[in-house]
């Protein structure tokens, strides 16, 4: 084994060691240690994180969250939230009530009750809601993931946009198929 080169980070005596053709190693105190470069060659990093969710004071369950710290298709530092309960397991419809909001197709006239807003006609209900009524209405949901500005909003804040190797993809619409555009 050859150390290629050490540099020191910050000011404290930590430093970074990079080791010919090696990804980890382990030092004497048996810290395992490892170089960047598995970073870098990776296609795709995602961060999870948990909290809890709770029913009162109870444990119900847990809020998962991917960060996502690096992607080929999923734009950089995009946060992906869903719930896992103990007694019904995923939730469904995780995190589309607030992407909904984003999106304009709930909205929030005053605190603690939302609306709903009709996207082609511009239409507000006039009734409201709490955020728990729209929260299980399965059929608000399977129609907002149907409507094409929800479709389109969603797309536009996740996905990478540009090509993959060698040429892009262009995706004219639902009805027609799919184009390849080489370059």
């Amino acid at each position: 084994m050859k150390i290629s080169q050490i540099k020191s980070v910050g000011k404290k005596p930590v430093y970074d060691l990079s080791v010919n053709e090696v990804e980890h190693y382990i030092l004497r105190n048996g810290v395992v240690t490892h170089n960047t470069g598995i970073y870098y060659s990776a296609n795709q990093i995602f961060i999870i994180s948990k909290s809890q969710e709770k029913d009162g004071t109870e444990l119900a369950g847990f809020k998962f969250t991917i960060n996502i710290e690096k992607s080929r298709y999923v734009k950089e530092k995009s946060k992906l939230p869903f719930s896992v309960f103990f007694d019904s397991g995923i939730y469904k419809w995780s995190s589309l009530f607030e992407l909904a909001q984003e999106s304009g197709h709930i909205i929030k006239p005053k605190v603690g009750w939302y609306q709903t807003v009709d996207m082609e006609t511009g239409e507000i209900s006039e009734k409201s809601y709490r955020a728990k009524d729209i929260e299980n209405n399965d059929a608000y949901f399977e129609n907002l993931i149907k409507d094409k500005v929800f479709k389109d909003y969603v797309e536009r804040k996740f996905k990478l946009t540009g090509g993959g190797s060698g040429g892009s993809q262009t995706r004219i619409d639902d009805d027609e198929e799919d184009v390849d555009i080489d370059e």
